[in-house]
């Protein structure tokens, strides 16, 4: 539990850097770093999720689609999550440069995604406390 607790509050007490426009270079790259380090977080709970009930673990993208179907989350907020995961994933290998623009107007709908995703592995971690 603490793993879980340990990701979700650092993402949680991060959310607010993404209301800010950065003003300088500097704050870019650390905005940019903490979405990619939230998105981590999320991508590896859910992997943890998948472990914990028993499941293959696989990667991201079956990972994302097995909690959403074992945990009975939209379709959307999966695809969603992906997107992110794909944005993660550019972030990190600065792709082509990184098109700075797409990944701050995309913001704000990737702080609704993760705050979605930590909820329904809220619900989840109410569920395993419940029974254990």
């Amino acid at each position: 539990m603490k793993r879980y607790r340990d990701k979700i509050n650092y993402i949680t007490e991060n959310l607010h850097f993404f209301d800010a426009a950065p003003k300088n270079e500097l704050e870019k790259r650390g905005l940019f770093y903490t979405i990619q380090t939230s998105i981590e977080g999320i991508i590896d709970m859910i992997a943890m999720c998948l472990r914990d009930v028993g499941l293959e673990v696989a990667e991201d993208a079956y990972n994302i689609d097995k909690v959403a179907e074992t945990f009975k989350v939209s379709k959307e907020l999966g695809e969603r999550l992906k997107l992110a995961n794909g944005m993660r994933n550019i972030l990190v290998h600065r792709y082509n440069g990184v098109e700075e623009t797409i990944v701050l107007d995309s913001i704000q709908d990737l702080k609704t995604v993760l705050v979605a995703w930590i909820e329904v592995i809220e619900q989840f971690l109410s569920k395993v406390a419940g029974h254990g």
